[in-house]
């Protein structure tokens, strides 16, 4: 029947009825084999898995440190006798920053550790999606203009008809990974955030757009896996724990979407992500 299998032969001379001859038996080992290339690949995945995790770790340490330093360097700096107003100012400033980065870092390991125990609950409510979408241009336009980039918004539906049932709390946690990956990966040109009805109407497809330094065609499905920005064959890593992606990858998919990027290296990209539109 044209199966492929494993077969192990023995082959061997004997005497029958005083005569030379060669005994052959082949056995099937076609399931051994099978079991054996699963044990090849488990234990390849457990390795790779436990080198990003000691990759994972190092970072760890190395962006608690880095604000750390910055809180406890510049607190002690305030206190410089006739210090002037515009250095205290600068100061603080800097404080409040490393402040704001230890933040975002220690709440993403607590959302990881969540969903790691599947203890993460779903919550869902009434959203406006163009409600939504003017909070987070009005949020995220200082940084990007700061960082000399125009950021825009694409609404498709009137406010009236941009309402859906999703959990608000991810669905805003989703954009915002999104958008601050865009702001960081990008130096010069445009961000656009934006949505369009799929599916007859029964699927909604975000979608954020950059211009940005786009990411290698064998890095694309890679970035959505858990510490990868950890990976110390990473050489497009800035810093960050390299949680977002993976954070919004879950979310997404508790919410019955999926998401997926569609880049070009040195051109930009756009992560487009799913969800129902009821």
């Amino acid at each position: 029947d044209k199966t492929e299998s494993w077969v192990n032969v023995n082959i061997a001379t004997i005497k029958w009825t005083g005569l030379d001859a060669v005994l052959i038996s082949a056995f099937d080992i076609t399931q051994l084999k099978l079991t054996e290339q699963d044990l090849i690949n488990a234990k390849e995945e457990a390795e790779k898995s436990e080198r990003l995790k000691t990759a994972f770790l190092a970072n760890i340490s190395h962006e608690i440190r880095t604000p750390m330093n910055g809180i406890l360097g510049f607190t002690e700096l305030l206190k410089t006798p006739n210090l002037s107003s515009d250095k205290r100012e600068k100061y603080i400033e800097i404080i409040e920053k490393s402040g704001e980065r230890m933040l975002n870092l220690i709440n993403n390991i607590i959302d990881l550790s969540k969903i790691e125990a599947s203890l993460m609950p779903t919550k869902y409510d009434e959203v406006n999606i163009n409600e939504q979408l003017n909070n987070l241009y009005t949020f995220f336009n200082v940084e990007a203009t700061n960082k000399g980039l125009k950021l825009i918004i694409n609404k498709t539906l009137t406010d009236s008809e941009a309402i859906f049932n999703t959990d608000y709390e991810k669905f805003y946690a989703i954009f915002t990974n999104l958008i601050k990956n865009s702001i960081k990966y990008t130096n010069k040109g445009v961000i656009e955030i934006g949505y369009n009805l799929k599916n007859k109407n029964k699927t909604i497809e975000f979608y954020v757009k950059d211009t940005g330094i786009g990411i290698l065609e064998n890095r694309q499905e890679a970035i959505f896996e858990r510490f990868i920005q950890a990976d110390i064959e990473d050489a497009n890593a800035t810093q960050g724990a390299g949680l977002g992606l993976s954070i919004s990858k879950a979310f997404i998919e508790m919410l019955n979407g999926k998401i997926w990027v569609k880049s070009i290296k040195n051109k930009g990209s756009i992560f487009y992500f799913t969800l129902p539109f009821n």
